[in-house]
């Protein structure tokens, strides 16, 4: 990758962060896929909305209030949520939780659905640091 590739990458990272209202650090415990959600032809691109509990290790932007948290992901493999972040028990990672974000408005609460809303623990330095340089923040 390019240093001008990375540089858009770190951009639009630090874009997601900045509209998340909460990021955390964690494992994913246990995930909730639902086998249906409503008659068939309801909708073209159903989300159908599954839901993972996350063992909170930190959070880094926001608030929250318990040591874990319920996220919603799309668990629909349609071709509207294709790239959508799909959770999975045993997962370790970091995550931006969304509410505000166009996709995450139908979600019965905080949401992970754009690619870069689900990161490698990996990227925890990268990601305090993209923090720390935004006003958001712990």
């Amino acid at each position: 990758m390019s240093p001008d590739q990375g540089q858009a990458n770190d951009t639009a990272l630090a874009e997601r962060l900045s509209q998340a209202q909460a990021v955390v650090a964690g494992v994913v415990t246990a995930t909730d896929i639902p086998s249906d959600q409503g008659p068939p032809g309801l909708s073209m691109h159903n989300p159908k909305w599954a839901r993972a509990t996350i063992a909170v290790e930190s959070v880094e932007k926001g608030k929250l209030p318990g040591k874990s948290a319920d996220v919603f992901f799309s668990a629909s493999e349609d071709i509207a949520w294709s790239k959508a972040p799909k959770l999975a028990k045993g997962q370790h990672g970091v995550w931006l939780l969304q509410s505000n974000d166009q996709s995450a408005r139908g979600a019965p609460g905080l949401a992970v659905v754009d690619p870069l809303d689900s990161r490698p623990v990996g990227d925890l330095p990268k990601i305090r640091t993209l923090l720390k340089n935004s006003r958001g923040g712990k």
